[in-house]
């Protein structure tokens, strides 16, 4: 070949190979851009729980990326863990119980709930005893060995709240602490009598023979189980951030309300490994019980109610410090999204 026709053809070929990789170049940019566009954030939260299904949701249906967000999420594996994951940076966002930003507070450090999350005390009481009957009241309970988590648990507060409120009535009755996921062993083995479990568990020990005796959400109503908070510098410098988390889990808890059966399919995909219907009559009972919140915002009534719980166990000190962890401003300005 005459080199005069080698140097068109690599010239050709060069040309050609600049105008693939400009190509590829960018569509690449394109993508990448598209991701650098939004912010990535971390999640903290208590742990995979089906109680959570809002974020679940806001995940699975992308309304953080519509906010703008890449959403990473980890496990605290405890409240107090959880906040701390916050104060060693290893998360911007916490999902737990809320009163550990007024408990914190009172040691100085500084945190403000932003919006509710789980707005019942998510707590059932099963047991495979068919002696003893359902109850709305603690009188029901009376001289039973009842397992709850460890505490500082929330689990375990309520329970040591409803005994101390109802002491004549309850006799006996005792808390046996145990890990979460180790309470159904315990009532198999013999160690407890009634468990208070959240969901899905509540519903898969139904679905094994077991039956609902005592419901938490009855007895106390309104309760804010469960809040997302960020320390206060944090909101400080990044309340875009802030209220794209909050906006997006105002647009799950709607889409959970107006689509329950899309919002069993989340779970189930969440959740694999638990059985479909096992889901669909827990999700059904959060929403039938309210704990599955209509919207975000911080319903003072359930923070109240919350707040109490704590002070009245020696856990809070001073209730004053509680309401200067709350910013509602948030909440309130999701009600406005679309």
């Amino acid at each position: 070949m005459p080199k005069h026709t080698v140097k068109r053809t690599v010239a050709s070929c060069t040309v050609a190979l600049i105008l693939v990789m400009m190509m590829t170049g960018c569509t690449t940019t394109s993508g990448d851009r598209a991701s650098s566009a939004r912010t990535d954030i971390t999640i903290c939260q208590y742990g995979d729980l089906l109680i959570y299904l809002p974020l679940y949701i806001a995940q699975d249906q992308k309304f953080f990326e519509k906010q703008g967000l890449n959403v990473k999420f980890i496990n605290g594996g405890g409240d107090d863990k959880t906040f701390a994951a916050l104060v060693g940076g290893s998360a911007q966002f916490g999902v737990s119980d809320p009163t550990f930003t007024a408990i914190a507070r009172e040691k100085g450090q500084g945190a403000v709930v932003v919006g509710t999350v789980v707005a019942g005390a998510t707590y059932w009481g099963v047991t495979w005893n068919d002696k003893i009957a359902p109850t709305k009241s603690a009188a029901g309970l009376k001289d039973l060995r009842i397992a709850t988590y460890e505490a500082p648990s929330t689990n375990y507060a309520l329970m040591a709240k409803t005994m101390k409120d109802h002491k004549a009535e309850m006799g006996k009755a005792e808390i046996v602490q145990g890990s979460y996921g180790s309470l159904l062993a315990m009532l198999k083995a013999g160690k407890a009598d009634v468990a208070m479990e959240l969901e899905p568990v509540a519903s898969t020990a139904v679905s094994q023979g077991a039956h609902i005796v005592f419901s938490y959400p009855e007895m106390y109503g309104p309760f804010m189980l469960t809040g997302v908070y960020v320390l206060e510098s944090y909101k400080d410098q990044h309340a875009k951030e802030v209220q794209g988390v909050v906006n997006a889990l105002e647009l799950a808890m709607r889409y959970a309300h107006q689509n329950p059966n899309g919002a069993v399919d989340i779970g189930r995909r969440k959740f694999p490994e638990v059985d479909g219907n096992v889901i669909k009559s827990a999700v059904e009972r959060m929403i039938t019980d309210a704990t599955l919140p209509k919207h975000v915002t911080i319903d003072d009534t359930g923070w109240k109610n919350t707040i109490n719980v704590r002070a009245e166990l020696g856990d809070l000190k001073d209730k004053s410090a509680a309401e200067k962890t709350l910013d509602r401003s948030f909440s309130q300005n999701a009600q406005r999204v679309e």
